[in-house]
Protein backbone atom coordinates (compact mmCIF):
# COMPACT_ATOMS: atom_id res chain seq x y z
CA UNK A 1 0.00 0.00 0.00
CA UNK A 2 1.48 3.37 -0.95
CA UNK A 3 2.39 5.75 1.88
CA UNK A 4 2.34 9.48 1.44
CA UNK A 5 4.77 11.83 3.13
CA UNK A 6 2.71 14.80 4.29
CA UNK A 7 4.06 18.29 5.00
CA UNK A 8 2.77 17.83 8.55
CA UNK A 9 4.20 16.37 11.75
CA UNK A 10 1.20 14.32 12.89
CA UNK A 11 2.96 13.28 16.11
CA UNK A 12 3.03 16.87 17.36
CA UNK A 13 -0.75 17.20 16.93
CA UNK A 14 -1.90 14.09 18.74
CA UNK A 15 -2.38 15.70 22.18
CA UNK A 16 -4.64 18.49 20.94
CA UNK A 17 -8.07 18.83 22.51
CA UNK A 18 -11.03 21.02 21.56
CA UNK A 19 -9.37 22.18 18.36
CA UNK A 20 -11.26 23.89 15.57
CA UNK A 21 -8.95 22.45 12.92
CA UNK A 22 -8.01 18.99 14.20
CA UNK A 23 -9.91 15.83 15.06
CA UNK A 24 -8.60 12.41 16.10
CA UNK A 25 -10.61 9.17 16.22
CA UNK A 26 -9.88 5.63 17.34
CA UNK A 27 -10.37 2.74 14.92
CA UNK A 28 -11.07 0.30 17.77
CA UNK A 29 -14.03 -0.10 20.12
CA UNK A 30 -15.05 -2.14 23.14
CA UNK A 31 -13.63 -2.50 26.67
CA UNK A 32 -9.85 -2.56 27.21
CA UNK A 33 -9.77 -6.36 27.55
CA UNK A 34 -11.77 -6.93 24.37
CA UNK A 35 -10.76 -4.28 21.81
CA UNK A 36 -11.93 -4.95 18.27
CA UNK A 37 -11.87 -2.98 15.00
CA UNK A 38 -14.76 -0.56 14.56
CA UNK A 39 -17.39 -1.39 11.99
CA UNK A 40 -16.09 -0.22 8.61
CA UNK A 41 -19.41 1.33 7.60
CA UNK A 42 -19.48 3.52 10.73
CA UNK A 43 -15.93 4.64 10.04
CA UNK A 44 -16.80 5.58 6.45
CA UNK A 45 -19.87 7.53 7.64
CA UNK A 46 -17.71 9.38 10.16
CA UNK A 47 -15.09 10.24 7.55
CA UNK A 48 -17.77 11.65 5.23
CA UNK A 49 -19.25 13.77 8.03
CA UNK A 50 -15.96 15.21 9.35
CA UNK A 51 -14.34 15.87 5.98
CA UNK A 52 -17.46 17.71 4.76
CA UNK A 53 -17.69 19.61 8.08
CA UNK A 54 -14.09 20.83 7.75
CA UNK A 55 -14.61 21.75 4.09
CA UNK A 56 -17.74 23.72 5.01
CA UNK A 57 -15.79 25.68 7.65
CA UNK A 58 -12.13 26.73 7.54
CA UNK A 59 -10.51 23.38 6.72
CA UNK A 60 -8.74 20.98 9.07
CA UNK A 61 -7.11 17.59 9.62
CA UNK A 62 -8.83 14.30 10.52
CA UNK A 63 -6.59 11.51 11.86
CA UNK A 64 -7.95 7.97 12.30
CA UNK A 65 -6.05 5.52 14.49
CA UNK A 66 -5.47 7.64 17.61
CA UNK A 67 -7.15 7.27 21.02
CA UNK A 68 -8.67 10.13 23.02
CA UNK A 69 -5.53 10.37 25.18
CA UNK A 70 -3.28 10.73 22.11
CA UNK A 71 -2.07 7.10 22.06
CA UNK A 72 -1.42 5.89 18.53
CA UNK A 73 -3.13 2.50 18.05
CA UNK A 74 -3.36 2.44 14.24
CA UNK A 75 -5.82 0.13 12.54
CA UNK A 76 -6.40 -3.60 11.94
CA UNK A 77 -8.03 -3.45 8.49
CA UNK A 78 -6.85 -5.17 5.34
CA UNK A 79 -5.65 -3.22 2.32
CA UNK A 80 -9.05 -3.26 0.61
CA UNK A 81 -10.86 -1.92 3.68
CA UNK A 82 -8.30 0.89 4.06
CA UNK A 83 -8.68 1.82 0.39
CA UNK A 84 -12.46 2.03 0.80
CA UNK A 85 -11.98 4.44 3.72
CA UNK A 86 -9.46 6.58 1.83
CA UNK A 87 -11.79 7.17 -1.13
CA UNK A 88 -14.83 8.22 0.94
CA UNK A 89 -14.38 11.95 0.10
CA UNK A 90 -14.41 11.08 -3.61
CA UNK A 91 -17.43 8.76 -3.46
CA UNK A 92 -19.67 10.13 -0.70
CA UNK A 93 -19.31 13.91 -1.04
CA UNK A 94 -20.70 16.36 -3.61
CA UNK A 95 -18.63 17.92 -4.99
CA UNK A 96 -16.05 15.14 -4.52
CA UNK A 97 -12.99 16.04 -2.44
CA UNK A 98 -9.40 14.81 -2.18
CA UNK A 99 -8.89 11.26 -0.90
CA UNK A 100 -7.02 10.49 2.30
CA UNK A 101 -3.52 9.10 2.91
CA UNK A 102 -1.87 6.44 5.05
CA UNK A 103 0.91 7.78 7.27
CA UNK A 104 3.38 5.87 9.44
CA UNK A 105 3.41 7.17 13.03
CA UNK A 106 5.25 5.39 15.85
CA UNK A 107 5.48 2.16 13.81
CA UNK A 108 1.74 2.15 13.20
CA UNK A 109 -0.39 3.18 10.26
CA UNK A 110 -2.85 6.02 10.73
CA UNK A 111 -5.26 7.35 8.13
CA UNK A 112 -5.12 11.09 7.52
CA UNK A 113 -7.43 13.49 5.69
CA UNK A 114 -6.14 17.02 5.11
CA UNK A 115 -9.12 19.17 4.20
CA UNK A 116 -9.09 22.61 2.61
CA UNK A 117 -12.03 25.01 2.97
CA UNK A 118 -14.21 24.82 -0.11
CA UNK A 119 -15.68 27.86 -1.92
CA UNK A 120 -19.23 26.50 -1.66
CA UNK A 121 -21.18 24.07 0.51
CA UNK A 122 -20.22 20.37 0.43
CA UNK A 123 -22.93 17.75 0.90
CA UNK A 124 -22.70 14.27 2.39
CA UNK A 125 -24.88 12.38 -0.08
CA UNK A 126 -28.04 11.40 1.78
CA UNK A 127 -26.99 13.12 5.03
CA UNK A 128 -27.04 16.88 4.45
CA UNK A 129 -24.50 19.62 5.10
CA UNK A 130 -22.37 19.37 8.27
CA UNK A 131 -20.17 22.28 9.38
CA UNK A 132 -17.39 22.48 11.96
CA UNK A 133 -18.05 25.10 14.67
CA UNK A 134 -15.47 25.27 17.48
CA UNK A 135 -14.73 21.59 18.19
CA UNK A 136 -18.23 20.34 17.28
CA UNK A 137 -20.02 19.33 14.07
CA UNK A 138 -23.42 20.93 13.41
CA UNK A 139 -25.91 20.40 10.60
CA UNK A 140 -26.72 23.57 8.68
CA UNK A 141 -28.52 24.40 5.47
CA UNK A 142 -26.72 24.72 2.15
CA UNK A 143 -27.94 28.32 1.92
CA UNK A 144 -26.55 29.23 5.36
CA UNK A 145 -23.12 27.76 4.62
CA UNK A 146 -22.91 29.46 1.24
CA UNK A 147 -23.96 32.78 2.80
CA UNK A 148 -21.16 32.50 5.37
CA UNK A 149 -18.61 31.66 2.68
CA UNK A 150 -19.80 34.43 0.37
CA UNK A 151 -19.70 36.97 3.17
CA UNK A 152 -16.18 35.90 4.07
CA UNK A 153 -15.00 36.25 0.47
CA UNK A 154 -16.57 39.69 0.20
CA UNK A 155 -15.12 40.91 3.50
CA UNK A 156 -11.65 39.37 3.50
CA UNK A 157 -8.62 40.64 1.67
CA UNK A 158 -6.33 37.84 2.85
CA UNK A 159 -6.80 35.59 -0.21
CA UNK A 160 -6.09 38.29 -2.79
CA UNK A 161 -3.03 37.50 -4.90
CA UNK A 162 0.12 39.64 -4.54
CA UNK A 163 1.99 38.97 -7.81
CA UNK A 164 4.68 41.54 -6.95
CA UNK A 165 5.46 40.02 -3.55
CA UNK A 166 8.06 37.29 -3.04
CA UNK A 167 9.61 35.19 -0.31
CA UNK A 168 12.52 37.63 -0.24
CA UNK A 169 10.18 40.21 1.28
CA UNK A 170 9.02 37.90 4.08
CA UNK A 171 10.52 37.25 7.50
CA UNK A 172 11.72 33.65 7.15
CA UNK A 173 12.48 33.37 10.87
CA UNK A 174 8.88 34.30 11.67
CA UNK A 175 7.61 31.78 9.11
CA UNK A 176 9.80 29.13 10.76
CA UNK A 177 8.36 30.07 14.14
CA UNK A 178 4.83 29.66 12.78
CA UNK A 179 5.49 26.40 10.95
CA UNK A 180 7.18 24.91 14.01
CA UNK A 181 4.26 25.92 16.20
CA UNK A 182 1.95 24.21 13.67
CA UNK A 183 3.91 20.96 13.89
CA UNK A 184 5.50 21.43 10.45
CA UNK A 185 9.14 21.67 11.50
CA UNK A 186 10.74 20.15 8.42
CA UNK A 187 8.89 21.90 5.60
CA UNK A 188 10.22 24.70 3.42
CA UNK A 189 8.68 28.20 3.82
CA UNK A 190 6.85 28.04 0.51
CA UNK A 191 5.38 24.61 1.38
CA UNK A 192 4.13 25.97 4.70
CA UNK A 193 2.49 28.95 2.97
CA UNK A 194 0.89 26.62 0.44
CA UNK A 195 -0.38 24.32 3.19
CA UNK A 196 -1.97 27.28 4.98
CA UNK A 197 -3.44 28.62 1.71
CA UNK A 198 -1.37 31.75 2.06
CA UNK A 199 0.12 31.10 -1.37
CA UNK A 200 -0.90 29.32 -4.57
CA UNK A 201 0.99 27.57 -7.37
CA UNK A 202 0.82 28.99 -10.88
CA UNK A 203 2.78 26.44 -12.87
CA UNK A 204 6.28 26.46 -11.43
CA UNK A 205 5.70 29.75 -9.61
CA UNK A 206 4.47 30.28 -6.05
CA UNK A 207 2.24 33.36 -5.87
CA UNK A 208 1.81 34.87 -2.41
CA UNK A 209 -1.57 35.90 -1.09
CA UNK A 210 -2.19 39.09 0.85
CA UNK A 211 -2.54 37.10 4.09
CA UNK A 212 1.08 35.91 3.83
CA UNK A 213 2.30 39.50 3.52
CA UNK A 214 0.18 40.69 6.47
CA UNK A 215 1.49 37.89 8.66
CA UNK A 216 5.14 37.68 7.66
CA UNK A 217 6.27 40.93 6.00
CA UNK A 218 9.97 41.49 6.73
CA UNK A 219 9.51 45.29 6.75
CA UNK A 220 6.41 47.44 7.31
CA UNK A 221 6.72 49.01 3.85
CA UNK A 222 6.39 45.58 2.24
CA UNK A 223 2.69 45.67 3.21
CA UNK A 224 0.67 47.46 0.54
CA UNK A 225 -1.83 48.86 3.03
CA UNK A 226 -1.54 52.31 4.61
CA UNK A 227 -3.31 51.41 7.85
CA UNK A 228 -2.71 47.75 8.68
CA UNK A 229 -1.13 48.58 12.04
CA UNK A 230 -2.25 49.91 15.44
CA UNK A 231 -2.38 53.51 16.70
CA UNK A 232 -2.18 54.09 20.46
CA UNK A 233 -3.39 57.27 22.18
CA UNK A 234 -3.19 58.43 25.79
CA UNK A 235 -5.83 60.98 26.90
CA UNK A 236 -5.25 63.15 29.95
CA UNK A 237 -8.79 63.06 31.31
CA UNK A 238 -12.01 61.31 30.44
CA UNK A 239 -12.84 63.19 27.22
CA UNK A 240 -10.83 64.24 24.15
CA UNK A 241 -10.27 67.98 23.89
CA UNK A 242 -8.96 70.02 20.97
CA UNK A 243 -7.32 73.33 20.26
CA UNK A 244 -5.60 75.08 23.16
CA UNK A 245 -7.00 72.44 25.54
CA UNK A 246 -5.75 69.48 23.51
CA UNK A 247 -5.06 66.59 25.89
CA UNK A 248 -4.20 63.69 23.54
CA UNK A 249 -0.75 62.13 23.22
CA UNK A 250 -0.24 59.83 20.22
CA UNK A 251 2.50 57.21 20.17
CA UNK A 252 4.27 55.97 17.00
CA UNK A 253 2.05 53.68 14.93
CA UNK A 254 2.92 50.02 15.40
CA UNK A 255 3.33 48.48 11.95
CA UNK A 256 4.71 45.35 10.29
CA UNK A 257 4.02 41.60 10.44
CA UNK A 258 0.86 41.05 12.47
CA UNK A 259 2.32 38.71 15.14
CA UNK A 260 5.03 41.28 15.84
CA UNK A 261 2.46 44.10 15.79
CA UNK A 262 0.51 42.30 18.54
CA UNK A 263 3.61 41.77 20.69
CA UNK A 264 4.89 45.32 20.23
CA UNK A 265 1.49 46.85 20.97
CA UNK A 266 1.27 44.74 24.12
CA UNK A 267 4.57 46.32 25.21
CA UNK A 268 3.36 49.85 24.47
CA UNK A 269 0.02 49.46 26.27
CA UNK A 270 1.56 47.52 29.14
CA UNK A 271 3.87 50.48 29.79
CA UNK A 272 0.94 52.90 29.89
CA UNK A 273 -1.42 50.96 32.13
CA UNK A 274 -1.27 52.21 35.69
CA UNK A 275 -1.02 50.08 38.77
CA UNK A 276 -2.84 51.08 41.93
CA UNK A 277 -3.70 49.86 45.40
CA UNK A 278 -7.44 50.17 44.87
CA UNK A 279 -9.60 47.43 46.32
CA UNK A 280 -9.50 45.01 43.41
CA UNK A 281 -10.75 41.49 44.04
CA UNK A 282 -11.76 42.60 47.58
CA UNK A 283 -8.13 42.95 48.68
CA UNK A 284 -5.93 46.00 49.11
CA UNK A 285 -3.13 45.18 46.69
CA UNK A 286 -1.34 46.69 43.75
CA UNK A 287 -3.04 45.53 40.55
CA UNK A 288 -3.23 46.69 36.94
CA UNK A 289 -6.08 48.97 35.97
CA UNK A 290 -7.44 46.22 33.70
CA UNK A 291 -7.08 42.42 33.84
CA UNK A 292 -4.23 41.56 31.46
CA UNK A 293 -6.20 38.92 29.57
CA UNK A 294 -9.13 41.28 29.00
CA UNK A 295 -7.24 44.08 27.24
CA UNK A 296 -4.90 41.74 25.38
CA UNK A 297 -7.87 39.74 24.07
CA UNK A 298 -9.58 42.94 22.90
CA UNK A 299 -6.45 43.83 20.92
CA UNK A 300 -5.97 40.33 19.45
CA UNK A 301 -9.59 40.22 18.33
CA UNK A 302 -9.18 43.58 16.63
CA UNK A 303 -6.06 42.46 14.74
CA UNK A 304 -7.48 39.07 13.79
CA UNK A 305 -11.02 40.03 12.80
CA UNK A 306 -10.84 43.60 11.48
CA UNK A 307 -11.86 44.40 7.90
CA UNK A 308 -8.55 44.91 6.08
CA UNK A 309 -10.37 46.13 2.98
CA UNK A 310 -11.01 49.29 4.98
CA UNK A 311 -7.83 51.14 4.14
CA UNK A 312 -8.65 54.54 5.62
CA UNK A 313 -8.28 53.65 9.29
CA UNK A 314 -5.97 51.74 11.64
CA UNK A 315 -7.00 49.81 14.70
CA UNK A 316 -7.05 52.42 17.48
CA UNK A 317 -6.45 51.99 21.21
CA UNK A 318 -7.51 54.95 23.38
CA UNK A 319 -6.44 55.06 27.04
CA UNK A 320 -8.51 57.53 29.07
CA UNK A 321 -8.22 58.08 32.82
CA UNK A 322 -11.31 55.94 33.43
CA UNK A 323 -11.43 53.54 30.48
CA UNK A 324 -9.74 51.88 27.51
CA UNK A 325 -11.37 51.79 24.08
CA UNK A 326 -10.23 49.37 21.35
CA UNK A 327 -11.74 50.39 18.01
CA UNK A 328 -11.55 47.96 15.09
CA UNK A 329 -12.41 48.86 11.48
CA UNK A 330 -15.33 46.83 10.16
CA UNK A 331 -18.75 46.09 11.64
CA UNK A 332 -19.98 42.74 12.93
CA UNK A 333 -20.07 39.80 10.55
CA UNK A 334 -23.45 38.64 9.33
CA UNK A 335 -24.96 36.15 11.76
CA UNK A 336 -23.10 37.60 14.76
CA UNK A 337 -25.10 39.80 17.13
CA UNK A 338 -24.13 42.06 20.00
CA UNK A 339 -26.68 40.25 22.18
CA UNK A 340 -24.96 36.91 21.56
CA UNK A 341 -21.59 38.37 22.49
CA UNK A 342 -22.96 40.13 25.57
CA UNK A 343 -24.64 36.89 26.69
CA UNK A 344 -21.21 35.21 26.53
CA UNK A 345 -22.15 32.78 23.81
CA UNK A 346 -19.18 31.07 22.20
CA UNK A 347 -19.29 32.69 18.78
CA UNK A 348 -16.77 31.39 16.23
CA UNK A 349 -16.79 33.59 13.16
CA UNK A 350 -14.11 35.56 11.35
CA UNK A 351 -13.70 37.38 8.08
CA UNK A 352 -10.00 36.37 8.05
CA UNK A 353 -9.83 32.58 8.60
CA UNK A 354 -6.27 32.22 7.26
CA UNK A 355 -4.93 34.98 9.49
CA UNK A 356 -6.72 33.65 12.56
CA UNK A 357 -5.51 30.11 11.94
CA UNK A 358 -1.88 31.19 11.98
CA UNK A 359 -2.42 33.43 15.02
CA UNK A 360 -4.09 30.50 16.76
CA UNK A 361 -1.20 28.18 15.97
CA UNK A 362 1.18 30.82 17.32
CA UNK A 363 -0.89 30.68 20.56
CA UNK A 364 -2.13 34.27 20.40
CA UNK A 365 -5.68 32.92 20.35
CA UNK A 366 -7.51 29.60 20.58
CA UNK A 367 -10.14 30.02 17.88
CA UNK A 368 -12.89 28.45 19.99
CA UNK A 369 -15.10 31.48 20.54
CA UNK A 370 -14.07 31.67 24.21
CA UNK A 371 -12.21 34.99 24.15
CA UNK A 372 -15.06 37.42 24.82
CA UNK A 373 -16.77 35.17 27.44
CA UNK A 374 -13.45 34.93 29.29
CA UNK A 375 -12.94 38.70 28.94
CA UNK A 376 -16.29 39.18 30.71
CA UNK A 377 -15.30 36.67 33.40
CA UNK A 378 -11.97 38.40 34.08
CA UNK A 379 -13.63 41.81 34.48
CA UNK A 380 -16.31 40.26 36.67
CA UNK A 381 -13.77 38.56 38.95
CA UNK A 382 -11.89 41.85 39.30
CA UNK A 383 -15.11 43.60 40.40
CA UNK A 384 -14.89 45.99 37.47
CA UNK A 385 -17.78 47.00 35.25
CA UNK A 386 -18.36 44.44 32.53
CA UNK A 387 -17.04 45.13 29.00
CA UNK A 388 -19.14 47.39 26.82
CA UNK A 389 -19.49 46.30 23.20
CA UNK A 390 -20.78 48.55 20.43
CA UNK A 391 -20.88 48.33 16.65
CA UNK A 392 -22.03 50.26 13.64
CA UNK A 393 -21.59 49.70 9.92
CA UNK A 394 -17.94 50.73 10.00
CA UNK A 395 -16.47 49.86 13.40
CA UNK A 396 -16.58 47.49 16.35
CA UNK A 397 -15.56 48.89 19.76
CA UNK A 398 -14.71 47.25 23.07
CA UNK A 399 -14.69 49.53 26.13
CA UNK A 400 -13.12 48.43 29.42
CA UNK A 401 -13.61 50.60 32.50
CA UNK A 402 -11.08 50.68 35.32
CA UNK A 403 -13.21 51.92 38.23
CA UNK A 404 -14.21 49.15 40.68
CA UNK A 405 -17.95 48.90 41.18
CA UNK A 406 -17.45 49.30 44.94
CA UNK A 407 -15.10 52.29 44.87
CA UNK A 408 -15.66 54.33 48.05
CA UNK A 409 -17.42 51.50 49.86
CA UNK A 410 -16.67 50.56 53.47
CA UNK A 411 -13.56 48.29 53.56
CA UNK A 412 -14.98 46.40 56.53
CA UNK A 413 -18.05 45.51 54.53
CA UNK A 414 -15.92 44.43 51.59
CA UNK A 415 -13.76 42.28 53.84
CA UNK A 416 -16.92 40.63 55.13
CA UNK A 417 -18.01 39.79 51.59
CA UNK A 418 -14.98 37.55 51.13
CA UNK A 419 -16.33 35.03 53.61
CA UNK A 420 -19.87 34.83 52.24
CA UNK A 421 -20.99 31.63 50.42
CA UNK A 422 -22.19 33.49 47.32
CA UNK A 423 -21.06 33.67 43.70
CA UNK A 424 -19.18 36.57 42.10
CA UNK A 425 -22.32 38.15 40.63
CA UNK A 426 -24.00 38.17 44.03
CA UNK A 427 -20.88 39.70 45.60
CA UNK A 428 -20.92 42.36 42.92
CA UNK A 429 -24.41 43.59 43.82
CA UNK A 430 -23.66 43.51 47.55
CA UNK A 431 -20.41 45.40 46.99
CA UNK A 432 -22.01 47.96 44.69
CA UNK A 433 -25.00 48.62 46.98
CA UNK A 434 -23.66 48.21 50.55
CA UNK A 435 -26.37 50.30 52.24
CA UNK A 436 -28.92 50.75 49.51
CA UNK A 437 -31.53 48.97 47.49
CA UNK A 438 -31.60 47.37 44.07
CA UNK A 439 -34.13 45.91 41.68
CA UNK A 440 -34.09 42.86 39.44
CA UNK A 441 -33.33 45.22 36.54
CA UNK A 442 -30.36 46.65 38.46
CA UNK A 443 -29.01 43.14 38.99
CA UNK A 444 -29.44 42.34 35.30
CA UNK A 445 -27.68 45.54 34.21
CA UNK A 446 -24.75 45.16 36.61
CA UNK A 447 -24.10 41.50 35.80
CA UNK A 448 -25.54 41.32 32.26
CA UNK A 449 -27.69 38.28 32.97
CA UNK A 450 -31.28 37.55 32.03
CA UNK A 451 -34.31 38.20 34.24
CA UNK A 452 -34.75 34.59 35.38
CA UNK A 453 -31.09 34.23 36.40
CA UNK A 454 -31.28 37.52 38.30
CA UNK A 455 -34.44 36.44 40.11
CA UNK A 456 -32.99 33.06 41.10
CA UNK A 457 -29.74 34.52 42.44
CA UNK A 458 -31.52 37.34 44.31
CA UNK A 459 -33.77 34.77 45.98
CA UNK A 460 -30.65 32.97 47.19
CA UNK A 461 -29.49 36.21 48.80
CA UNK A 462 -32.90 36.61 50.46
CA UNK A 463 -32.81 33.02 51.74
CA UNK A 464 -29.38 33.64 53.27
CA UNK A 465 -30.60 36.75 55.05
CA UNK A 466 -28.28 39.08 53.12
CA UNK A 467 -31.07 41.12 51.51
CA UNK A 468 -34.68 41.80 52.42
CA UNK A 469 -37.36 41.06 49.83
CA UNK A 470 -39.93 43.76 48.98
CA UNK A 471 -43.34 43.49 50.61
CA UNK A 472 -44.99 43.71 47.23
CA UNK A 473 -43.57 41.97 44.16
CA UNK A 474 -43.78 43.42 40.69
CA UNK A 475 -41.96 45.66 38.23
CA UNK A 476 -39.56 48.01 39.98
CA UNK A 477 -39.74 46.23 43.36
CA UNK A 478 -36.61 46.93 45.43
CA UNK A 479 -34.52 44.59 47.57
CA UNK A 480 -32.83 46.03 50.65
CA UNK A 481 -29.22 45.12 51.41
CA UNK A 482 -28.62 44.35 55.08
CA UNK A 483 -26.60 47.27 56.56
CA UNK A 484 -22.86 47.05 56.06
CA UNK A 485 -21.98 48.33 59.58
CA UNK A 486 -23.77 45.44 61.27
CA UNK A 487 -22.03 42.95 59.02
CA UNK A 488 -18.66 44.64 59.36
CA UNK A 489 -18.89 44.45 63.15
CA UNK A 490 -18.82 40.65 63.06
CA UNK A 491 -16.28 40.43 60.24
CA UNK A 492 -12.62 39.66 60.85
CA UNK A 493 -10.83 42.91 59.87
CA UNK A 494 -7.33 41.47 60.15
CA UNK A 495 -6.83 40.74 56.40
CA UNK A 496 -7.62 44.37 55.57
CA UNK A 497 -5.43 45.66 58.42
CA UNK A 498 -2.54 43.46 57.36
CA UNK A 499 -2.82 44.64 53.73
CA UNK A 500 -2.93 48.27 54.87
CA UNK A 501 0.11 47.76 57.11
CA UNK A 502 2.04 46.13 54.25
CA UNK A 503 1.07 48.88 51.80
CA UNK A 504 1.47 51.96 54.00
CA UNK A 505 3.96 50.64 56.58
CA UNK A 506 1.73 51.73 59.48
CA UNK A 507 -1.88 52.08 60.65
CA UNK A 508 -3.82 55.18 61.61
CA UNK A 509 -6.99 55.43 63.64
CA UNK A 510 -8.97 56.06 60.43
CA UNK A 511 -7.68 52.76 58.98
CA UNK A 512 -8.88 50.88 62.06
CA UNK A 513 -12.30 52.55 61.93
CA UNK A 514 -12.72 51.73 58.23
CA UNK A 515 -11.77 48.07 58.73
CA UNK A 516 -13.81 47.41 61.88
CA UNK A 517 -16.75 49.78 61.60
CA UNK A 518 -15.99 51.12 65.09
CA UNK A 519 -16.57 54.73 66.11
CA UNK A 520 -13.63 57.05 66.68
CA UNK A 521 -13.96 56.75 70.47
CA UNK A 522 -14.23 52.96 70.44
CA UNK A 523 -11.31 52.68 67.98
CA UNK A 524 -9.12 54.65 70.44
CA UNK A 525 -9.91 52.12 73.17
CA UNK A 526 -9.21 49.14 70.90
CA UNK A 527 -5.91 50.53 69.65
CA UNK A 528 -4.78 51.32 73.21
CA UNK A 529 -5.53 47.71 74.19
CA UNK A 530 -3.47 46.40 71.28
CA UNK A 531 -0.56 48.65 72.29
CA UNK A 532 -0.75 47.43 75.92
CA UNK A 533 -0.73 43.82 74.67
CA UNK A 534 2.38 44.34 72.54
CA UNK A 535 0.51 43.80 69.27
CA UNK A 536 1.01 47.38 68.08
CA UNK A 537 3.54 50.11 68.87
CA UNK A 538 2.31 53.73 69.03
CA UNK A 539 4.51 56.47 67.57
CA UNK A 540 3.95 60.20 66.99
CA UNK A 541 1.71 62.73 68.72
CA UNK A 542 -1.78 64.12 68.15
CA UNK A 543 -2.67 64.17 64.44
CA UNK A 544 0.64 62.46 63.63
CA UNK A 545 -0.15 59.34 65.69
CA UNK A 546 0.35 56.06 63.85
CA UNK A 547 0.79 52.45 64.82
CA UNK A 548 3.63 50.09 63.85
CA UNK A 549 3.75 46.28 64.22
CA UNK A 550 4.62 45.26 67.78
CA UNK A 551 6.41 42.04 68.86
CA UNK A 552 3.12 40.10 68.99
CA UNK A 553 1.65 41.46 65.71
CA UNK A 554 2.38 38.29 63.73
CA UNK A 555 0.94 35.96 66.37
CA UNK A 556 -2.22 38.11 66.60
CA UNK A 557 -2.72 37.92 62.83
CA UNK A 558 -2.22 34.13 62.85
CA UNK A 559 -4.62 33.43 65.74
CA UNK A 560 -7.67 31.33 64.74
CA UNK A 561 -10.14 33.90 66.08
CA UNK A 562 -10.16 37.68 65.91
CA UNK A 563 -10.00 39.24 69.39
CA UNK A 564 -9.01 42.63 70.82
CA UNK A 565 -7.50 42.31 74.34
CA UNK A 566 -9.53 44.21 76.97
Amino acid sequence: MPHRTLPLDISSLLDRNEDQYFERKSLFEGPPHDRRPRARRKVRDQVAEYVAAFANADGGVLVLGVEDDGTVTGHAYNAEDVENILVVPERRLRPPLRRGSVVQVQDREVIVFQVDPEPSAVMVVGDGFPRRVDDQVHQESEQAINAIKKHGRMESIEEDSCPDASLDGLDLHLIRRASTAAGMMDVQPDDYLLARRLAARRGDTVVLRQGAVFLFAAKPWHIDHPNAGVRVFRVDGTERLTGAEANVQEFPTVEGALPLVIEKTWEVIGGLIHRSARLHDLFFRETPEYPTFAWQEALINAVAHRDYRTRARCIEVWLFDDRMEVVSPGGLLGGVSLDALRNRQRVHATRNPRLTRVLRELHFMRGQGEGIPRMYAEMERSFLHLPELSADEWTFTVTLRNRPIFEGADPGWLAHLRSLPVNDRQRRILAARPRGTFSNADYQALNQVDRDTAYREIRELVDQGLVVAPKKAGRGASYKVIGSQASAAVADPRPVLRSTMETAGSLRSADWQAATGESRQKASVSLASLVDAGILEKVGERKGVRYLPGPKWGAWLAAPLYRVPR
